[in-house]
């Protein structure tokens, strides 16, 4: 198969526990892992929220996604945002879904919705009637949006690839019985969360050359199912109230800073 996010003189303020964010998940022994960074490079702050891991973002902020190979062998990747593929912005299984590749022990940084074989739209955090999901929803009559907020991950490489990078040839050794890793127990999947008032969604931005190639690759191995897919989720941070100075009726007409240049 081919594969080519003060009121008065009283400051209110909400805390978080927060670390720099970088999603991991242990499958079949090993730690697959994608973190999510802004347009200057600095990673997203992951907060602690109805048990779940979360990253606050802002509308109209540009972010790309980094993916991380832990194998000693090439794997494709499936990314999704809002549940559509980041290639070619069709909803699907993980198994059938577009892959980008990854070179052994590297990693890549997805930046953008694929548009052609040329070009690509940036990832740009928007509110959910503006998101790409709602408008593909709307142009195909599909509920595509009901996934909105959730940026998903998903490994997949070829057993038999795997197999000779762990165990090359070696001649003149004694044949010795291999076992296979086995697959780590994950826990279960992350409850799913209440509906915000103003969901997070993902836009295309600005238009930028990002030119692709297809190959040849047959996974036989990785996260078919969705309940192994790595999931992100994220929101919109909350905006803090408008500054109110405190005003003393009796001094109105002295309640602002004087304008040096009137």
């Amino acid at each position: 198969m081919k594969y080519r996010y003060l009121v008065g003189a009283i400051a209110l303020v909400m805390l978080f526990s927060s670390t720099l964010f970088s999603a991991s998940s242990r499958f079949q022994g090993y730690d697959f892992k994608a973190q999510v960074i802004k347009a200057n490079g600095q990673k997203y702050r992951e907060f602690t929220e109805n048990n779940r891991a979360t990253l606050k973002v802002r509308p109209n902020e540009e972010y790309s996604i980094v993916v991380y190979n832990p194998l000693p062998v090439r794997v494709g990747v499936a990314v999704s945002i809002d549940g559509l593929n980041t290639i070619d912005g069709q909803r699907t299984t993980p198994r059938n879904a577009r892959k980008w590749m990854i070179d052994p022990k590297s990693s890549i940084t997805v930046s953008g919705w694929q548009t052609s074989k040329e070009t690509m739209r940036k990832f740009v955090f928007t509110r959910d009637e503006e998101a790409y999901a709602s408008w593909r929803g709307e142009k195909e009559g599909k509920p595509y949006a009901r996934n909105m907020g959730v940026i998903g991950v998903a490994w997949f490489w070829n057993k038999a690839e795997l197999d000779e990078a762990l165990h090359p040839p070696q001649p003149f050794a004694e044949e010795m019985a291999v076992k296979a890793p086995s697959a780590a127990r994950r826990g279960a999947p992350a409850p799913s969360a209440a509906k915000a008032p103003a969901r997070a969604g993902t836009g295309m931005g600005q238009e930028q050359r990002h030119r692709v190639t297809q190959v040849e690759f047959n996974p036989d191995a990785g996260m078919f199912s969705v309940k192994d897919v790595l999931k992100i989720f994220y929101e919109f941070a909350k905006e803090p109230p408008e500054p109110m100075p405190f005003v003393d009726p009796d001094q109105e007409q002295n309640r602002f800073a004087p304008d040096m240049h009137k």
